[in-house]
């Protein structure tokens, strides 16, 4: 005499199912936002330095071009010419710290681990949707 163990039912089977994929998508939906967490962490953290460090400069900077407009002036060029010379030299140095800041931009990452497994979902679930049509 064999016995059989209970099949089960359809209705289990696709309850299961509906409970597996929400474990799956809440796990994905956690590991996107930890992602995005971390990258914004530490954007804002380059920001913070990033601010500070252009403001110190910027100040030390304005000084120092002050002085040497007025050893411009020393030197024999009228004053509006120091001050202008001083103020090309600061769009100059704008220019390059833009260039700097763009291609450090550049660097940013979005969150790949997530978006490679959204992937792998998509393509498990059209997998398993076009075997069962």
């Amino acid at each position: 005499m064999s016995t059989r163990t209970p099949q089960p039912s359809l209705k289990e089977l696709i309850s299961n199912t509906i409970a597996d994929g929400k474990k799956l998508l809440t796990a994905q939906v956690n590991l996107t936002t930890t992602e995005f967490q971390q990258t914004g962490k530490t954007i804002g953290a380059i920001s913070v330095l990033a601010i500070v460090a252009l403001s110190l400069l910027s100040l030390g900077g304005l000084f120092l071009l002050i002085a040497l407009a007025y050893v411009l002036v020393a030197i024999g060029l009228p004053i509006w010419a120091g001050f202008l010379i001083m103020a090309g030299v600061l769009v100059l140095i704008a220019g390059i710290l833009g260039a700097v800041a763009y291609r450090k931009s550049q660097s940013i990452e979005g969150p790949s681990v997530a978006t490679k497994e959204w992937q792998k979902t998509s393509e498990s679930i059209a997998q398993i949707t076009n075997r069962s049509v």
